[in-house]
């Protein structure tokens, strides 16, 4: 007797039900394991994306980090060559430009290491498309330190329009870096 019903019920019967509920136990479990499954993958894909997040908006950080020790450096030429009977905002130049570029090699140093852990965050086919990594950014960085002197042992017009060339060279690496960087971070 079950709950007030009288049921007359054989060893088949109950065999039967048995099977049954035993069946649909088995769905139930495997449906539970796929929506786990599910949940894990989400979850994965989160977390993952998360880590690319920090990992390249520090990376960005870093890099804005030697960017602007580069723009100290060119900061230094300028107040020492400007032609003005103000006094300087750098009492030694030589000191001045020494702790520059001391931040710019600290600044660099990070950005190699920082690099290495985006690239191995990136897709084997992210990795092409990838504009800065360490040998580039270096190559690019250099340049602009190397034009940064270079336009200061000119005179004139030749000086000034090094100047403008070395002022758009840094704002089209401020401007790119960004870019990539945000492209593959996922803003």
């Amino acid at each position: 007797m079950i709950v007030g019903i009288n049921i007359n019920a054989c060893s088949m019967t109950l065999d039967a039900l048995y099977k049954v509920f035993g069946i649909i136990a088995g769905i139930g479990t495997l449906l539970t394991a796929i929506i786990a499954s599910a949940a894990l993958h989400t979850w994965m894909h989160q977390f993952s994306h998360a880590e690319r997040f920090k990992a390249f908006k520090e990376l960005e950080v870093i890099g804005f980090d030697c960017i602007g020790a580069i723009e100290k450096y060119w900061g230094v030429y300028k107040d020492e060559h400007f032609p003005a009977k103000t006094p300087c905002h750098y009492k030694d130049h030589e000191l001045a430009r020494s702790e520059s570029l001391e931040i710019f090699w600290e600044s660099k140093e990070r950005y190699r290491i920082g690099v290495d852990f985006v690239q191995s965050l990136l897709l084997t086919e992210e990795i092409q498309y990838f504009e800065f990594s360490y040998s580039n950014f270096d190559t690019k960085v250099h340049e602009i330190i190397s034009d940064i002197a270079n336009a200061y042992e000119q005179d004139g017009e030749v000086r000034h329009k090094a100047l403008c060339h070395v002022e758009r060279n840094i704002l089209n690496l401020k401007l790119d870096f960004k870019k990539n960087l945000r492209k593959f971070r996922g803003r």
